[in-house]
């Protein structure tokens, strides 16, 4: 009997009950997640929860229409793929009859989706009335086009077994002649009431309209854009769609800044999201740039060739990396002699920058610091030779700084580390002379792979430790930069062997960057675990002003950029929606009233005036966050999207620090009931024109240092006010001004 999950027996917010089967079961079983008694482990059981989920909200098969487009958001090189390989054999266990897997967008990459999804849904080695799958890539001809009818008109036949129809898979290239081609096919089919399963593997790539902002300059309607108006692949991918009445369009990505910021009417905004859990052995952003910065190594700037300055030898950053992925490799093999570990692969990734030139240069500079070194230790000169080991010792040191059980220093010497120089293939990964080359990873156990983009996004390096990219950030594209992050994967059995050499900006924006995943996985948790509509989602993240959020051309709407942290916030239309006022004031003071013995007068000089004399209080910010400032609303759009953001931060900030204390200051007030109202003019664009009082007198004797200095450096503090406009009717309206430290502030981004 199909083993089951606990989670099968309930529903909410209209999912339904996947079953189960064998084929899922199996796939996970084959994959090692199985204990002695073939029942799913600990891991294996995560991802069958997860992949669950993920059914939960795709297409009920007992609906007769579907169409909906959902997101999946994992982290980089994190186990995406074995989410939707066992998604893929999750829809076959509930008859979905076909699944469609829109791959890489070059040949290499579609090969490596296809090849892992044939092993891991055992294609290949199942026969006959075993077999369920029927498996084309890029189908264009007649008999692919009998092929699938053939087996669309057995699931049709109700006088045929459901366990003998074969669900028809296809992988297709991320390119328009194949896509046109996938679509011409299924065009002349009836395909009502085929389910079907639409995976966009790496769904930020390509898929997307890159004519959005060209459409929007246009002044032309999101939803009233043609074919002739919208990108190539975009126009293609809809038009597949379009044929299928039931189906489900999923993205997967780890990059999922454009697909979330696109605009909500786009025909790929996606309308539920769910989070992909790394398994324990997972090392990520997190695990290198905030738990262990010793792994990473800065490149110092005159080791950087660029406009100012070309090298014109191999910089000593290049050699220290080299050092230190030899001595790795030695190691490796006598932990593999002596204690059988498991890793199969050691590899070292040298990627310089885009340009094939470069790759060259770096190229020809490995082999011959590896024709170098190998003659040195192999000669007689024991000068040179020994100048070589103290680099060596020295680069041995470090090394076992982070790896404790480290085999002596004359272990991984002599003839050991002479064969790991000699005889570690050295490979340039690009197109300069042809085709991109696949790297067998079972002809080495050790590899240095010399390239750029080819080994950027979708390519797995194998037993990766030692990444050296002097490659700088470009534009600073979130997600561009995060794709370069090879170095990120399931490395925690050998993570002490692991270093990463980038510059320091490069440092600096992975280490934003990592701040922004994060944010974006916590606002979107709520969302992906009650299957919430992604229309609800407020579009804004943190993300520092160094870097852009992903490529402008894809983007509809503008964004805009705030700024918190050592600076104040003010509220410059409290006034804008009158009902408002008397509710703000009444939250104020349902806050205030119960602490009113809290208050006492802040410390001044003694000649200030009434109106220089205020009452402060040292509150928990929570309190006053949740009491005080959820409570009250600003509707001039200016306002109210700053001030959301700034509680958000604010939110965050308290769940981490939640005895974190604020100051509240009452501004020109005696007490509750004595409260001096301020009177302030509107500007041309009905704003408050001038909301702090200055300095008093601005030369000589200080009696009052202005509004704008009633706080406290490193302390959260909320000033209230009150005010009469002038020239208007508005009376008592209350507003704020809120100092935001350095320490509590971040830079946010959000959709204009």
């Amino acid at each position: 009997m199909a083993e089951q999950i606990e989670i099968q027996n309930t529903t909410d917010n209209g999912t339904w009950n996947p079953f189960v089967g064998e084929e899922t079961n199996e796939l996970l079983r084959s994959k090692g997640f199985a204990n002695p008694d073939r029942t799913l482990n600990e891991t294996g059981l995560r991802v069958l929860d997860e992949t669950y989920r993920i059914m939960q909200v795709c297409g009920n098969p007992n609906n007769p229409t579907n169409s909906e487009t959902g997101i999946v958001i994992g982290y980089v090189q994190s186990g995406k793929t074995l989410s939707f390989t066992t998604l893929t054999a999750l829809a076959r266990d509930n008859n979905y009859q076909i699944v469609i897997i829109i791959g890489g967008t070059s040949v290499n990459l579609l090969e490596q989706s296809t090849m892992r999804v044939r092993k891991d849904l055992r294609i290949d080695s199942r026969f006959g009335f075993e077999q369920r799958w029927t498996q084309i890539t890029n189908p264009h001809t007649q008999e692919d086009v009998d092929t699938i009818t053939n087996a669309l008109d057995q699931w049709a036949n109700p006088t045929f077994p459901n366990d003998r129809c074969r669900t028809i898979l296809i992988t297709v290239m991320k390119n328009g002649s194949h896509l046109r081609n996938l679509t011409n096919l299924f065009s002349i089919m009836n395909l009502n009431g085929v389910l079907t399963l639409i995976i966009d593997d790496e769904g930020d790539q390509a898929s997307l309209n890159t004519r959005a902002r060209w459409a929007a300059r246009q002044g032309i309607d999101v939803e009233d854009l043609t074919e002739n108006e919208v990108s190539t692949i975009y126009r293609r991918i809809t038009s597949l769609r379009n044929i299928f009445s039931h189906h489900t369009f999923l993205q997967y990505t780890a990059t999922p800044q454009a697909n979330l910021f696109i605009n909500i009417m786009d025909r790929l905004s996606p309308n539920f999201i769910k989070l992909l859990t790394p398994g324990d052995e997972y090392t990520g952003g997190i695990q290198f740039f905030r738990e262990n910065r010793n792994l990473i190594r800065e490149i110092p700037l005159n080791n950087i060739s660029n406009n100012a300055q070309s090298l014109n030898e191999p910089p000593e950053a290049l050699l220290d990396a080299l050092r230190i992925f030899y001595l790795g490799v030695v190691a490796g093999t006598v932990l593999e002699l002596y204690r059988q570990s498991s890793q199969r692969n050691r590899s070292m990734l040298v990627h310089p920058s885009r340009l094939q030139g470069d790759h060259t240069i770096f190229y020809s500079w490995v082999n011959t610091i590896k024709e170098s070194w190998r003659r040195l230790l192999s000669g007689s000169d024991n000068d040179e030779k020994e100048e070589l080991l103290r680099d060596f010792r020295n680069t041995y040191n470090d090394l076992q700084m982070t790896v404790p059980d480290l085999p002596s220093f004359e272990a991984l010497t002599d003839y050991n580390l002479i064969h790991a120089i000699q005889y570690t293939p050295i490979v340039e990964v690009n197109s300069r002379r042809g085709a991109t080359p696949q790297i067998n990873w079972q002809d080495s156990y050790s590899w240095i792979l010399v390239g750029g983009q080819s080994m950027d996004r979708g390519f797995t390096v194998e037993g990766l430790t030692v990444t050296y990219m002097p490659r700088n950030v470009g534009v600073g594209n979130v997600d561009t930069i995060q794709q370069r992050a090879r170095f990120f994967g399931y490395k925690r059995s050998y993570l002490g062997y692991c270093r990463v050499f980038l510059d320091q900006v490069t440092i600096d924006a992975y280490t934003y960057i990592v701040d922004h995943e994060e944010d974006v996985r916590s606002r979107l948790e709520e969302f992906a675990a009650n299957n919430r509509h992604l229309n609800d989602w407020d579009r804004e993240a943190v993300l520092d002003q160094m870097l852009n959020l992903t490529r402008a051309n894809v983007l509809y709407d503008g964004l805009d950029r705030d700024r918190f942290g050592d600076d104040w916030l003010r509220i410059n239309a409290p006034h804008d929606t009158e009902k408002y006022i008397a509710t703000n004031l009444n939250s104020i003071f349902e806050f205030l009233n119960p602490k009113a013995e809290l208050f006492s007068e802040d410390i001044g000089h003694p000649n200030r005036t009434d109106d220089q004399k205020h009452l402060v209080a040292q509150l928990s910010m929570r309190d006053c966050l949740e009491h005080l400032l959820n409570k009250l609303k600003f509707t001039r759009e200016s306002d109210s999207a700053t001030y959301s953001s700034l509680r958000g931060i604010l939110k965050r900030f308290t769940e981490d620090n939640p005895n974190e204390e604020c100051l509240v200051y009452l501004m020109s007030a005696n007490s509750l009931t004595d409260w001096k109202r301020r009177t302030r003019r509107l500007d041309r664009n009905n704003e408050i024109q001038q909301l702090f009082q200055g300095r008093n007198p601005r030369t000589g004797e200080v009696i009052y240092p202005g509004d704008s200095e009633i706080k406290n450096e490193n302390l959260l503090t909320i000033q209230i006010h009150l005010l009469d406009l002038r020239d208007s009717d508005y009376t008592s309206v209350p507003t704020l001004a809120i100092w935001i430290p350095e320490r509590i502030g971040q830079d946010i981004i959000r959709l204009a």
